[in-house]
């Protein structure tokens, strides 16, 4: 390798080194928060109106297969063997679609799920990031994901707080009585909208 190479690889390891300890970063949990947001509770109070409603469809159609079923089994002794395959193919297609329509109704809530969520998640990260040019931090850890192993708190910066006075959103203040355990208080944010 040549000198100049060498050099040059040394001295770009050390300014990522210089960099990387004076950078700052924040962390928050990215699906608590969006959970605690007061959009959210609508968006699943609309997302369980719509899945009742599947549900209601599902069970009613589950009712009329077990109807038809039961009909056929009470009658299939005194039917001729084609009407007894004609009859137990329409059950199984009924049963097919059935399964069918399920599976379809899970697919259409995720997609509602999604479509009802996206715009809070949008806005959840605007918010995280306006708190982070506000606090002039790099970038930030979601601690929900679970793949960190170490935060150092004296480069990582909490930003959960900042963010729930930005939203609106109660926070949890923990108050210890001396001889009992944590007990968790609901505050009402005093900034908040």
């Amino acid at each position: 390798m040549s000198r100049k190479f060498i050099i040059t690889l040394i001295l770009t390891a050390a300014f990522l080194n210089v960099t990387a300890q004076d950078g700052k970063f924040g962390f928050i949990d990215f699906n608590v928060t969006l959970r605690k947001m007061p959009e959210y509770l609508e968006a699943e109070s609309n997302l369980r109106n719509i899945q009742s409603e599947y549900h209601e469809e599902i069970e009613r159609s589950k009712r009329e297969f077990e109807r038809q079923y039961i009909e056929f089994m009470l009658e299939q002794d005194h039917l001729s063997a084609s009407i007894v395959a004609k009859r137990q193919k329409e059950l199984q297609l009924l049963m097919d679609n059935n399964a069918q329509f399920r599976d379809n109704v899970q697919l259409e809530l995720e997609a509602r799920r999604d479509e009802l969520l996206s715009p809070l998640k949008k806005k959840l990260l605007k918010v995280v990031s306006d708190v982070c040019s506000q606090q002039n931090l790099d970038y930030v850890i979601d601690t929900g994901k679970g793949t960190y192993l170490f935060i150092n708190p004296e480069k990582g910066v909490d930003i959960t707080d900042a963010v729930y006075e930005i939203l609106g959103i109660e926070k949890k203040i923990e108050t210890v009585v001396e001889g009992e355990q944590p007990v968790l208080n609901s505050t009402q944010n005093d900034n908040a909208k």
